[in-house]
């Protein structure tokens, strides 16, 4: 199921590394971990779904991306950095199978770290997080 959603901030965080906080629809549940289908609210790019990962947690009542850009390239993460407060989103029902499953340690590169940044944040808020 499409859920449509709107750009309440964006903006990079590093000089590659775009951040994007919307609102979160009604009823929406995930598990710090999972992920998205996401595309962009307009004709031309409203198919070109590609997975994300949340990388705000259940209780933060937002939704939150964390999204590196490769500029020229010409695709979704391309166009992710054009908009603008305001503009929607339309995102599928939250899946993923990453979770955490007790104490370990985390060892990620790429696009696989943005899910330990929720599991981190949901840890360190529920005060679960050694070295904090």
């Amino acid at each position: 199921m499409a859920h449509k959603i709107k750009i309440q901030e964006i903006g990079f965080i590093t000089h590659n590394v775009l951040q994007i906080q919307t609102d979160r629809p009604a009823g929406y549940d995930f598990t710090p971990g999972q992920a998205c289908e996401l595309s962009i609210d307009q004709p031309k790019w409203n198919e070109e779904k590609r997975p994300f990962t949340f990388t705000s947690v259940p209780e933060d009542g937002f939704l939150q991306f964390t999204i590196k850009v490769y500029p020229g390239h010409d695709g979704v993460t391309d166009q992710l950095q054009t908009l603008e407060q305001g503009d929607s989103l339309l995102i599928s029902d939250s899946w993923g199978a990453i979770s955490y499953e007790g104490p370990g340690v985390f060892l990620a590169g790429g696009a696989g770290v943005t899910p330990f940044i929720a599991i981190i944040k949901d840890l360190a808020r529920k005060g679960n997080l050694e070295g904090n």
